[in-house]
């Protein structure tokens, strides 16, 4: 089976942010076990794929073997940057058109493998209940270290919500200038409902002036500011 491409940021600022989230994943995984998570929208175009493909490469780069699951079955293939050349996922397995290891693919990125939302269906609640999903839970989380389940935004349909219950925990993804307050509350209310265990929100599509608001010495060792403030010193007291 063909290795799928899984994009790679050269972005010293964006490898940083994701650093900050494998950590608070790391911490979660440490102090209360945590290894299965559900990334999601607020609302539409927030931007819960690209933010969960770059949180399971993250991870997958620092050893841990991950994997990825397209959890939004309602939208097809050819709107989706990773199933461009997968023919089978999520969906045939639980409609038992394929055996798991034949939905499950290799990628690009050591570590990191990935399941597509395989094919179209309109109503994906009765599987998303299944009793086969929960064997693809169980599976999964025998085999990986992390499961990232990227799915649909929790204001657009329940798909979340269903999923998000039994999971460790769920994060929403907020767009900075895209995402409404009431969008944001209605999300966080919707996943309280359920008891679902939200543990934060990430901020996406923020500018680099407001992220160097919220983490002024982002590029603290990058640009070897400790370095250059002691040598200015230094050079002060030679004088």
């Amino acid at each position: 089976m063909e290795k799928l491409e899984i994009y790679k940021s050269d972005s010293y600022v964006l490898n940083d942010a994701f650093d900050q989230s494998v950590m608070n994943l790391h911490i979660q995984k440490k102090q209360n076990g945590y290894k299965s998570f559900v990334i999601c929208g607020c609302e539409a175009g927030d931007g819960a794929t690209t933010v969960a493909i770059n949180v399971a490469a993250a991870l997958a780069n620092s050893g841990w073997k991950t994997v990825l699951i397209d959890g939004d079955m309602r939208k097809k293939n050819r709107y989706k940057r990773l199933n461009e050349n997968a023919g089978r996922g999520l969906s045939d397995y639980l409609m038992g058109k394929s055996s798991l290891d034949k939905v499950i693919y290799e990628t690009t990125t050591d570590n990191l493998s990935y399941i597509p939302c395989g094919e179209l269906i309109d109503n994906p609640v009765r599987l998303l209940c299944s009793n086969k999903m929960n064997e693809v839970k169980n599976e999964l989380a025998n085999t990986y270290d992390f499961i990232i389940y990227d799915m649909p935004a929790i204001n657009v349909s329940m798909d979340a919500k269903v999923l998000a219950v039994s999971v460790d925990a769920t994060i929403l993804v907020s767009a900075i200038g895209k995402t409404s307050k009431k969008g944001l509350v209605n999300a966080a209310n919707a996943l309280a409902e359920v008891n679902a265990n939200l543990i934060g929100t990430i901020i996406n599509k923020t500018d680099m002036d407001q992220y160097i608001t919220y983490n002024h010495d982002y590029d603290y060792f990058k640009n070897e500011k400790y370095i250059k403030k002691s040598k200015a010193k230094k050079s002060k007291g030679d004088k």
